[in-house]
Parts: structure tokens; C-alpha cells; sequence
């Protein structure tokens, strides 16, 4: 349950809370019209930070101790055998003279503060038997299932039908009105077994709204086994379907996966992976980077044999709920799977993490095949494109030159354009709520996590300059029969990111692609003789990589001085492998002369030339194998810096890729910056790599120049 408070343009949550609730028909009950419930929290998540109440199963401590100790013996709900016994006055904790007396204490406003707790426990999941035996349930019907909200309309509309399969009924309700100036509106969709009663899964928003003022309560019931929605609410703020951009922007330039027909990508080589706090302190969240990748990937990945370990290698035992769990997808170019784990049971559970050193856990990976293909633009338009249960759909909007592009993916299949090289701009449709327009995103993502569970669209608006010839596709195809099994270790970030055989976790560029990559890729490594540069004709530098810094260097012939001194070089490095001499006067001050000449040499010891080494490991593409540089020095003696100076690394879109490094690399040394004794790890995947090799022949480069007059 969460409930988010509204001022004009500005919001926030007020009250956020999560719970594992068992519920348990009550054998001893003597009235067979009378259904009595026991409700038992095993988790509870209870904040509240307007009357500072924090309410953690995990820790017996703390302001919300006293109330914890009430909440952990439940709540007794007792009902009429007609209607839902939902409102608050049916529900008594079990400890009731201990609830009592802890309100006295604090006064009226607690009361009326704690009416959101109370309320996570009212709702009743048992339909009663009156509302479900008079006929088989139809299309269309209506059921009263008594007050499920807890403020508003005094006499709600009844539910409706709106689906039956099988034993599974789902019913909805929707309702405004207005009272004393508040505008009212109620939202509930439900599904429950039509024989058993039980509910099955229940969303509840209800809105008060007076002027720019707006409050908003939502209740949400899932079985346990349910992913996501409870990270969902748990984590919202209250962005609605209008917050969404709705402009076009120019079609960006976007790396594309590269075709892996066989689906030889490694993705399961590292031997760790990530734990570390997730959304709220006591979330455990588990995250495996399974590699480095250009473009889309996708598929799943399941997480079995979780086992929590002390530092004396000991299996903690600590029962735990799997509330939210992600498949392997590419973000930003790294690959990564994860999932969230909260520790089930009351107080006990801080002491015991409190001790957790590592994590282990088995992962199951289901490989991809990807590839992609050309399909003519008037085809697309004529019929829609199928990949398995995945669907591509292109349409003519009546705008000339607008296009609407669906993608739904479903299964082991999916599909995904390749926008590159169209001459437009790109936008996106706002999704189609399931329900009324007023419920606010995650609502609306809620209501068809729970209760439709297909596959969203993704769907593009396209505003094309001409109409192109064919449209690239992307296909990835999940072979669930080579599905790969393998135990990993999860550490803290700390000891993840010291181990550099491990690729990173963010790479260095943003995989913005270039069109021209190649082509200058292979004019790096030509070496170009260094010469004098001016922007202005009021300035002169000398622009070079860092490596050639070391070994050319500029001299003055004939110059002239400036406050009395004479001008020199002074080298400027970017730190990103690009260094500069720039003339300056001799504190650095000026770097802008008028009407003056300077002639001189650039001296190099010898003739620089780039010796590739080749590229990233197959398997592990952040690390380079660098032996081919090894062998013309000795690596117990060099030192890191040298990484710097002779190594150009970029990956395969020209991006200059850094080293990464032990913490103390510069006090041991090269050998102990490398992984094997051979590897460098870098910040990327690497697709290039190269050592600066200098000739024995010196090579002397002259200039002169001469700088403008004043304006």
C-alpha cells in the first residue's frame, strides 16, 4: 500500500508500506455463516516519515519496536457471511488491549495516523458464499462485495463481471462523486476462484481531489510467487501517462548488436558477481554482469540454490522472498541479470545478516541467436512481420512521411528495428492505459502486471524526410535446449571491482556509435608527423598522443620574448591519452601573441610507428593480452605508468579505452596490475589495441610561423 499527496506540480509519498501476509480460515469458528480469518504478517515494510514511523520485521529495535510487537501476533477478521468484512471495525489485532493502550499514550492524532497500518490487515481475501452460489458466474453480472476502500463514497456502485475463465472470475468498479466540495473517485479490479472464494489478486486506488490538491491511496494483493509489483509500488512517485515526453528528436546513431547465428557470445565466464543493498536498507539485491555487448540483448536467466554465507564459510539460515527478479538485457552496453531477495521473519533477521560475508547461487543462462535482416519498407506497410509469437507492425499515418512502428516480443522470440541510417526524426506513442485515464502509470502498469500479463508494445512515431528502400531487423532467438548452468560467488562492490579479471561495471563510453569508426580506426594507427596548429593565428600548439609526448619533443630556434622572457613549450595532457605542447610565456600566463615569428624543429628520437597487438579476449573482451609489448621490456621492473605512454586502446567505436588498476598499481608495479601476468583490464569492450614502438633512425620535423597583428 502506498498513498502519494499532491500540490499543484509537486508530490510525494506519504505513507509506503509492503507485507507477506499468510491468511487462515478460523476452524473453531461455531457460525457457519460467519467467516472468520487469521492474519499473520510474517514481513513487514512500514514508513511513514510525517509521524516519523518506521516500522522494520527485520529489526525488533528502534520508535516503531512497541508497535511491531503488536502487529507480529496479527489481526483477527471477522465477517458477516454476506459481504466482504473489510472495514476497519471488523478487524482487531490479536494483542487489542496492547493496541489500545499503545494509542492512548499518543494521543488523537495517532488515531487517525495509524489508520494506513491498520488498513494493510482489513482487507479480507475470502469471497463469502452468498456472492457465489446462487448461479454460475456470467459476463455482465454484479456483485456486492461490501466497502473495500476506507473512505469516500458511503454506498459504492457494485462490482461487475467482466471476464470469467474457467473457475477464475475477475470483476471491476469505478465510481466518482462529489461531497462537500472533494471530488471522490474509486478504482478496483479483483480476480478470485469462483468455487474456493479466494481472491486471487485485488488493486484498489482511491483519489480525493479539492482544487490543486490531491490525495491518492492504492492497495495492492498478489500471491507471493508475484513478480515485480510489489517493487513496483514500493518504489513509485507518482508519474502519470501525461508526465511522458511526447516530442520528436532527431534519430540517434545507435550500435547495433553484431550477428552471433550460433550463439557463440560467452556470456557466463566470470566467476562473480555483485550483493548489495537495493531499495531500502534490508533489500538484498543480487546482480550478475554476464559480459560487454554493442546494442540489444536479451534472455532469461534464472537464480536457484541461493545460499547466504558468513565469513567462516557457514550457510546461514534465513528464510527469503524472491520479490523481483531481471533476465539478461543490455543497458548502456553492459549485460546483466539480477534479482531481489527480503529476509522473511521478525527481529531475528538483522543479527544474521549482520554476519553475511558472500552470497552463492547457481544461474541458469538460455543462450541467443541473433541476426539481423533486411525487409523492404512497402512489405512492412502491406503486412505486418512475424518471428515466432514476435511481431513487428508498420503503418502509414495520414501526416505525409509519418509512420507508427509496433514491436511486441513474446517467448523465446524478439525483434527490434534498426533506425540507423533512416533520414527523420523519432518519437514515442504514449502507452494505452487498461483502465480509466486518471490512474497514474504505475497504476496502470500494475493493473496489467496482475491482471493481463501480455507483452506491452514498444511503439515508435517515425517522421521521415523520404521513404526508405528496406528496414534492418534485429531477430533474437532463445535455444532453451543449450541452456548453461554455473555456480557463481557474490561479493561486495568493494571486492567485485578489486578482482580486475571481473568486467566493469559501467563502461567507459556510452556506445554512441560513428559511422566512420572503421575508417578511423585503421587511420590511427598511421602515424602522422607531429606539426604546429593555430585556431585563432594568435596561438600555436603541437597536438600528438601522450605516447609520442614522451619521445618528440619541440625546440626554439629563433623566438622572442614576452614580459622580458623569452616563450617556451609547455605540454598539456588531457588525461584521455591526447597530450599538446602549447607556447606560452614562461609563467604560463599568455598564450596569445601578435605580430611575432618563431621557427624551430620538433625532435623525435626516433621514428614513432603503432605495433597492434590485436583485441579484446574473445571470451572476456575488457582484458587485452598484452604479450606481444611484454616481451620487449621487463614487467618486474616497469613501471605502470609506462600503460599510459605506449598503449592506445580503443573499442569499436573509436573510444579510448583506460586501464584499470590495482588500488596501490603504482607502489608493486606492472606485473601486478595484470590478470594471468599477461591481461590489461579495461574500462570496455576492447576492439583495438596497439604499443608505441620507436624507430632508431631520430627524425627532426621543422616549422616557422607567424602570428597576426592586433585587430
Amino acid at each position: 500500500m502506498s498513498t502519494l499527496y499532491a500540490h499543484g506540480d509537486s508530490q510525494q509519498v506519504g505513507v509506503r508500506a509492503r507485507a507477506l501476509i499468510k491468511y487462515q480460515v478460523d476452524s473453531a469458528s461455531s457460525n457457519a455463516e460467519t467467516a472468520s480469518l487469521s492474519v499473520t504478517p510474517t514481513m513487514l515494510q512500514y514508513q511513514d516519515p510525517a509521524y516519523r514511523l518506521n516500522i522494520n520485521s527485520f529489526d525488533d529495535a528502534g520508535r516503531g519496536a512497541a508497535l511491531a510487537k503488536i502487529v507480529r501476533q496479527g489481526v483477527q477478521l471477522i465477517g458477516d457471511g454476506k459481504e466482504v468484512a473489510s472495514s476497519q471495525s471488523l478487524a482487531r489485532f490479536k494483542a487489542q488491549d496492547e493496541w489500545e493502550a499503545y494509542l492512548a499514550k499518543q494521543g488523537k492524532e495517532a488515531r487517525r495516523a495509524l489508520a494506513p497500518l491498520k488498513s494493510l490487515f482489513a482487507l479480507n481475501p475470502l469471497i463469502p458464499l452468498a456472492q457465489r452460489a446462487d448461479s454460475a458466474p456470467r459476463v455482465g453480472d454484479t456483485l456486492r462485495l461490501g466497502d473495500f476502500f476506507q473512505t469516500g463514497a458511503s454506498e459504492l456502485a457494485p462490482w461487475r463481471i467482466t471476464a470469467v475463465e474457467g473457475q477464475g472470475v475477475t470483476a471491476s468498479l469505478e465510481q466518482s462523486s462529489v461531497q462537500q466540495g472533494i471530488e471522490f473517485r474509486h478504482f478496483g479490479q479483483l480476480r478470485f476462484d469462483s468455487e474456493t472464494g479466494w481472491l486471487d489478486s485485488l488493486l484498489l486506488v482511491e483519489r480525493q481531489q479539492k482544487g490543486d490538491r490531491r490525495q491518492t491511496r492504492r492497495w495492492l494483493l498478489a500471491p507471493k510467487s508475484t513478480l515485480y509489483v510489489s517493487d513496483m509500488l514500493w518504489q513509485d512517485e507518482g508519474d502519470s501517462i501525461d508526465d511522458l515526453e511526447h516530442d520528436l528528436y532527431e534519430i540517434p546513431i545507435l550500435p547495433m548488436t553484431p550477428d552471433d547465428r550460433d550463439a557463440s557470445i560467452s556470456m557466463m565466464e566470470p566467476d562473480q558477481g555483485l550483493m548489495s543493498a537495493g531499495w531500502g536498507s534490508d533489500d538484498i539485491e543480487l546482480r550478475y554482469i554476464h559480459g560487454l555487448v554493442a546494442g540489444d540483448y536479451a534472455t532469461s536467466v534464472e537464480y536457484r540454490n541461493i545460499e547466504l554465507i558468513d565469513w567462516q564459510g557457514r550457510v546461514i539460515d534465513l528464510p527469503l522472498w524472491r520479490h523481483s527478479a531481471r533476465g539478461a538485457s543490455a543497458m548502456g552496453g553492459v549485460v546483466s541479470s539480477g534479482v531481489n531477495l527480503l529476509p522473511v521473519g521478525w527481529g531475528e533477521s538483522r543479527a544474521n545478516l549482520e554476519e553475511l560475508y558472500q552470497i552463492r547461487a547457481e544461474l541458469s543462462f538460455t543462450p541467443v541467436r541473433t541476426y539481423t535482416e533486411q525487409v523492404s519498407w512497402q512489405k512492412l506497410l502491406k503486412q505486418p512481420y512475424h518471428f515466432g509469437e514476435a511481431r513487428l507492425t508498420l503503418t502509414s499515418l495520414s501526416e505525409p512521411g509519418r509512420y507508427r512502428l509496433a514491436v511486441s516480443n513474446g517467448g523465446v522470440n524478439s525483434l527490434s528495428p534498426d533506425l540507423n541510417g533512416l533520414n527523420g526524426k523519432l518519437g514515442f506513442e504514449t502507452p494505452k492505459g487498461l483502465g480509466p485515464k486518471w490512474l497514474s502509470l504505475t497504476e496502470q502498469l500494475l493493473l496489467g502486471e496482475l491482471f493481463f500479463r501480455e507483452q506491452a508494445s514498444q511503439v515508435y512515431i517515425l517522421q521521415l524526410a523520404e521513404m526508405p528502400e528496406s528496414l534492418s531487423i534485429f531477430h533474437g532467438e532463445q535455444l532453451r535446449d543449450k541452456t548453461t548452468t554455473k555456480a557463481i560467488t557474490l561479493v561486495t562492490q568493494s571486492d567485485y571491482e578489486a578482482n580486475l579479471a571481473n568486467p566493469p561495471l559501467t563502461p567507459a563510453s556510452s556506445g554512441i556509435a560513428d559511422s566512420n569508426a572503421s575508417a578511423k580506426s585503421e587511420e590511427k594507427w598511421q602515424f602522422t608527423e607531429p606539426s604546429t596548429v593555430s585556431r585563432t593565428g594568435n596561438d600555436l600548439y603541437i597536438p600528438m598522443p601522450t605516447a609520442l609526448a614522451q619521445v618528440c619533443r619541440p625546440r626554439i630556434d629563433k623566438g622572442f620574448n614576452e614580459g622580458g622572457k623569452p616563450v617556451q613549450w609547455r605540454l598539456i595532457d588531457n588525461g584521455q591519452g591526447q597530450s599538446a605542447f602549447v607556447l606560452a610565456s614562461l609563467d604560463g600566463g599568455r598564450r596569445y601573441f601578435y605580430d611575432k615569428s618563431i621557427q624551430g624543429s620538433i625532435h623525435c628520437q626516433g621514428r614513432p610507428q603503432w605495433q597492434k597487438v590485436g583485441k579484446g579476449d574473445k571470451r572476456r573482451p575488457w582484458l587485452v593480452d598484452l604479450t606481444p609489448w611484454l616481451k620487449t621490456l621487463d614487467k618486474r621492473k616497469a613501471q605502470v605508468n609506462r600503460l599510459y605512454r605506449e598503449l592506445s586502446i580503443t573499442d569499436a567505436f573509436g573510444h579510448r579505452l583506460s586501464p584499470r588498476l590495482p588500488k596501490d598499481a603504482e607502489e608493486q608495479g606492472l606485473e601486478k596490475a595484470l590478470v594471468e601476468g599477461r591481461y590489461l583490464s579495461v574500462d570496455g569492450a576492447a576492439s583495438s589495441a596497439a604499443y608505441l614502438v620507436i624507430g632508431d633512425e631520430p627524425l627532426t620535423i621543422p616549422y616557422q610561423f607567424t602570428f597576426k597583428p592586433l585587430p
